[in-house]
């Protein structure tokens, strides 16, 4: 299924700034690479991952699944599945607070 980042990527964005507030190195990058092979390899025909969840200011139908990454809590995925492709629509890390 192909896979659609919408603003997710500005908030791939904002953790690779956070992760630099708290002296980690950027994972942004590899971060949307292990997220896109994740869904890439989902039989959404079988099987939808996660849970639907309701956020202010954000679509309906919107689903959160964790991923983890390594050793490190795993992060919150926020998407939708449309008919032909899935959106992401955000990325975050259970410990990421909001920068403004």
């Amino acid at each position: 299924m192909k896979v659609l980042w919408r603003k997710s990527i500005e908030s791939l964005l904002e953790l690779d700034r956070w992760r630099s507030t708290v002296e980690l190195p950027p994972i942004a990058i590899y971060l949307k690479d292990t997220i896109q092979t994740y869904f890439e390899q989902q039989e959404l025909i079988l099987y939808i991952p996660g849970r639907l969840v309701f956020i202010q200011k954000m679509p309906v139908d919107l689903r959160l699944v964790l991923v983890s990454v390594g050793k490190s809590d795993p992060y919150k995925v926020f998407y939708r599945i449309n008919k032909e492709y899935l959106e992401i629509f955000l990325v975050r890390h259970p410990h990421q607070k909001l920068m403004e």
